[in-house]
């Protein structure tokens, strides 16, 4: 088995665990109206995030590895943009839903489930460009 290959490996276990791990939260944020129920997410965010930093640098690391090959193919392009467009909108816009959140603002919860939502279904997409690989 070549680098590559174990690196592809690694990124396929941890996107599962990371997009899973998202597919459930939208289905729990009522656990946001008490404190144990907040534990429980913060868990989750906790694995959501450690799968993402492994699932990045594992992907980053097979770029690497191939001199960026991949990087000439349009899915590849979209894929990437995709990952760093929702990133960015989750750092900047949703974090700061989940702080008025937490500060008992209830209107938010709504904002954030639909994030969840749209999130997944960019993981999701991301991953189905991924297994297809259009040309």
């Amino acid at each position: 088995m070549t680098n590559y290959n174990i690196i592809l490996w690694i990124h396929t276990v941890f996107a599962f665990i990371f997009v899973v791990s998202l597919m459930v939260v939208p289905f729990l944020f009522h656990l946001y109206e008490n404190e144990k129920g907040q534990a429980i997410l913060r868990k989750i965010h906790i694995v959501t995030g450690s799968a993402g930093v492994v699932l990045l640098l594992a992907g980053i690391w097979m770029l690497f590895l191939e001199r960026g090959f991949m990087l000439s193919f349009a899915w590849m392009i979209v894929s990437i943009a995709l990952f760093i467009i929702i990133q960015i909108i989750d750092h900047f816009w949703a974090d700061k839903q989940e702080e008025m959140l937490e500060a008992g603002q209830k209107l938010s919860i709504w904002k954030l489930k639909w994030w969840s939502i749209f999130k997944v279904l960019g993981y999701l997409f991301i991953t189905l460009l991924m297994i297809v690989q259009p040309y």
